[in-house]
């Protein structure tokens, strides 16, 4: 993929994300290239928050925790590269046995994808937050809704759904589930936050 084409398809993300996805996933990717893609992905994020975390002023106690872990990119990486996983195994498999026929490769390649169009706002951000503040914070809550617009867009060209309200509502019940599942898990482990008194 040269420059040319990635800008191509960056563009085309935003403005039919359906057809990037399956643009993307026409270009037969080599399963070694889409995990290689992963790492390179998380590897950036994580540098982007550590470059932040170290530009911004101190932190409030409320923020210590989250200040600490953009300070050790390797862990953040690492989690972020399970979340990616985690978050393309989930695209496949709930997507497959609701009739779609994904796979998870594919997932694997779109939401590596969706990771790096969230850098390219991650970095636009970081430089905002040093001339416009606030337009930086409002472009933070429009970066979360482009994150579920995505999710939905491409979860619906992997597995060729056209509702888009039935896909939403299986991302929602999902993440849901999903959510709660890692709570269980984390409270086994003893890696839940304490709750404050």
């Amino acid at each position: 993929m040269t420059f040319d084409d990635f800008k191509a398809l960056v563009g085309l993300s935003f403005r039919d994300p359906q057809r990037a996805a399956q643009a993307l996933m026409g270009q037969g990717w080599p399963v070694q290239a889409r995990w290689m893609a992963l790492l390179a992905a998380v590897s950036v994020s994580a540098l982007l928050a550590w470059l932040a975390g170290a530009m911004f002023a101190a932190p409030s106690d409320e923020d210590v925790q989250v200040v600490l872990l953009s300070q050790q990119p390797m862990v953040l990486a690492v989690m972020q590269m399970g979340a990616i996983v985690i978050a393309a195994g989930l695209m496949s498999g709930v997507g497959r046995m609701f009739g779609g026929q994904g796979r998870f490769e594919d997932a694997l390649l779109l939401t590596v994808w969706i990771e790096v169009l969230l850098l390219l706002v991650q970095a636009v951000q970081i430089v905002l937050s040093l001339v416009l503040p606030s337009v930086a914070g409002l472009l933070g809550i429009m970066a979360m809704a482009l994150f579920l617009w995505l999710t939905v867009q491409f979860t619906k060209a992997l597995h060729g759904f056209s509702s888009t309200l039935k896909v939403t509502m299986g991302l929602i019940g999902t993440a849901i589930a999903a959510g709660f599942l890692l709570s269980i898990l984390a409270a086994a482990l003893g890696i839940m936050p304490e709750m404050p008194q």
